[in-house]
């Protein structure tokens, strides 16, 4: 199988809260006709879309997986290199599920399994297994065992960097710019990050509403300017990217 991987990242501009990377790997045929700029579609649609992805998923058309850096976290280091380890995380995911996916359908037919695909696959849940349990892993070993049975064919859109994955992850990976008008699991991915963003805006507009987070959506806006002006940052602010606009 080649395995394809189709990402969009989230909130990497936003003056508060986190940074989300999101993947979405198909395992199936299935219509994906709908293209489109997904920041021009309206919030319900894209929630409908999102909805059915989920289905996808629940149907083992599809995997897809995220992962967060929260603000504390970028203030600590460069944002760019919470994006790049992010990304390695979330690969560890995605590899797991599809795996356990695999070893799932092997034990129903137990009769026809391909023994060596099915004893290199527990090989991965081990190696995996320990990063879960001390977050250190052998990201050549990993890919390599992967890839004796599958291949990855890696796909990052809307950037003109690789955020140094292709020296960490020894395969290769494009670079691609607007492609969610063009290719169909690209756009669905960029979907999948904003409908997550949008949904965590509303619960933790909840949490501050004197900060009206779900107007301005974090960005450097006037009313975000006059709330900060007024109030100070909060606890969930990125005081490194607010340090140049705040005296």
């Amino acid at each position: 199988m080649k395995f394809k991987i189709f990402f969009d990242e989230a909130w990497r501009w936003p003056l508060a809260w986190p940074v989300v990377v999101w993947w979405i790997v198909q395992l199936d045929v299935f219509d994906t006709s709908i293209l489109g700029d997904s920041k021009k579609f309206t919030e319900k649609k894209r929630t409908e879309i999102f909805n059915e992805i989920k289905n996808f998923e629940i149907n083992e058309k599809l995997i897809f997986w995220f992962w967060f850096a929260s603000n504390k976290e970028i203030d600590q280091l460069w944002i760019v290199w919470w994006i790049n380890l992010a990304t390695k995380r979330t690969i560890i995911v995605i590899i797991n599920k599809y795996i356990n996916n695999r070893i799932k359908k092997f034990e129903k037919n137990l009769f026809n399994t391909e023994w060596d695909k099915f004893l290199i696959y527990q090989e991965i849940k081990y190696i995996i297994k320990n990063y879960l349990e001390n977050w250190k892993i052998d990201y050549k070993n990993l890919i390599s065992k992967f890839n004796k049975f599958e291949k990855i064919y890696w796909l990052i859109f809307d950037w003109n960097t690789d955020f140094w994955l292709s020296k960490d992850l020894w395969f290769k990976i494009i670079t691609l710019v607007k492609w969610d008008a063009k290719n169909a699991l690209i756009w669905w991915a960029s979907i999948v990050a904003k409908v997550t963003r949008d949904n965590r805006m509303i619960n933790i507009s909840k949490k501050y509403p004197d900060y009206k987070f779900e107007k301005h959506k974090w960005y450097w806006t006037v009313l975000h300017r006059k709330i900060i002006t007024e109030k100070w940052i909060c606890e969930i602010h990125r005081k490194s990217f607010t340090k140049n606009f705040i005296n």
